[in-house]
């Protein structure tokens, strides 16, 4: 399972959005995602991938497929502890 899927998994758990009506490329608000939203989404984030995500995140994300390119980066580099 590719990273967009997980996250697609993540935010129809938490969030009740249909994953067969994601777009990797849509923007987060095309799922009533707002930016406390994004925020909460972010806090499961690093609890499910045990990471830590940038605090610009927030602000500078805002499709799943940049979300996706995000964890990859993160799972791919060891966490500072």
């Amino acid at each position: 399972m590719n990273s967009i899927e997980r996250l697609q998994d993540l935010i129809h758990d938490k969030f009740d959005v249909d994953k067969s009506k994601m777009d990797a490329d849509a923007p987060f608000a095309d799922y009533n995602i707002d930016s406390l939203t994004l925020a909460e989404l972010i806090f499961t984030i690093e609890d499910e991938f045990h990471v830590t995500v940038p605090d610009s995140a927030a602000t500078s994300i805002t499709t799943l497929r940049g979300l996706a390119q995000m964890l990859d980066s993160l799972t791919a580099t060891p966490q500072a502890a």
